[in-house]
């Protein structure tokens, strides 16, 4: 494992969207657009060292937030590709922007925090040099490309102005 990353461009994942995540919309289900990305997050730690010996061994990576944009529709026998740019990492966290992407066009992001954890004591303790100096090196893949569309966005709707209230 030598931690450099494939092709930026490369996805980490393949799906053909199956039966079972099409919804009575006739699309894919909003759930299973993060199990993809969940999928691709999957890839990428195997790709960084955070493999099934890594998790057998006890420590892992757990998602605490995810935040997820529907771009486009994914419907039934269609071809999506997952790809990871890790935006961040320090010795406990882990910041990661998915893209599902169908032809060439992105259907969905999927932006990610992670903890590293000791499994057997159920909580966040540092990741080893030899797993950061991985992430380090697919995060430098990335400098000097400006962040994805997206990432860092929050939920909610634009706050009305403040209507005047009658004088009492």
């Amino acid at each position: 494992m030598t931690g450099q990353p494939p092709d930026r461009d490369a996805p980490l994942a393949r799906f053909r969207v199956p039966a079972d995540w099409i919804d009575h919309n006739g699309h894919m289900n909003e759930s299973r657009y993060l199990l993809a990305a969940s999928d691709t997050t999957d890839a990428f730690l195997a790709a960084v060292g955070v493999d099934l010996d890594y998790i057998a061994a006890g420590q892992s990576y757990y998602t605490v937030e995810s935040h997820i944009r529907h771009l486009a529709e994914a419907r039934l026998g269609e071809a999506i590709a997952g790809h990871v740019r890790p935006l961040a990492a320090d010795q406990r966290r882990l910041h990661l922007f998915t893209t599902l992407v169908r032809a060439g066009e992105p259907v969905a992001t999927v932006e990610q925090m992670l903890l590293h954890v000791d499994r057997a004591r159920g909580r966040s303790v540092p990741a080893p040099p030899a797993i950061l100096t991985r992430i380090g090196a697919w995060i430098a893949a990335w400098a000097g490309v400006p962040p994805p569309a997206g990432a860092g966005r929050s939920v909610g709707a634009p706050r009305a102005p403040e209507s005047p209230r009658p004088p009492a």
